[in-house]
């Protein structure tokens, strides 16, 4: 019996748990860094991508929002291959509570919202503010070497750095 494309477009991609390095990593880069990280459950639908965050995160003061999700995107194989040289917030919508002097606009820079960045995980159901700012331009990973709190540590100090850098 030939299965039909319809009936092929109607199954799911068999979802995924996280593999046991994972979420052994979270865990331990979780009690590190002081803020409860979790991983997804799954990968983001249509990749092998999971999600590490944390659902109550402070923000930087000059956002509208004090606390968020704050969160990246990891490989099933971390740390043969690096996480996304990006990282993402939620809520989407966060602004500066003053404009930049340079581009003169609240608008956070090299940021924008995505709705499908979290496509398939509990986080999904709502767009989330993706920060593409280069996170390994000066020096790049070294999976003998860099951990999931090095990636974190990229992604803060990215945060402290003026909106125009």
């Amino acid at each position: 019996m030939k299965t039909s494309d319809f009936e092929l477009s109607q199954v799911k991609e068999a979802q995924v748990p996280a593999p046991d390095h994972i979420v052994q990593a979270v865990h331990g880069f979780s009690e590190k860094v002081g803020y409860k990280f979790e991983v997804s459950d799954c990968p983001v639908e249509g990749t092998e991508l999971y999600v590490v965050y944390a659902e109550a995160h402070p923000l930087p003061e000059r956002y509208t929002v004090a606390l968020g999700v704050l969160g990246f995107r990891v490989p099933r194989n971390i740390p043969d291959a690096c996480p996304e040289d990006c990282f993402f917030i939620q809520p989407h919508d966060v602004k500066l509570k003053e404009a930049d002097p340079v581009r003169n606009s609240k608008d956070i820079n090299r940021a924008s919202s995505n709705q499908d960045f979290l496509r398939g995980t509990k986080l999904g159901g709502t767009p989330a503010l993706v920060f593409s700012w280069h996170l390994w331009d000066r020096r790049p990973w070294d999976r003998n070497r860099h951990t999931l709190i090095d990636h974190y540590d990229h992604c803060i100090r990215r945060f402290d750095q003026p909106e125009h850098d």
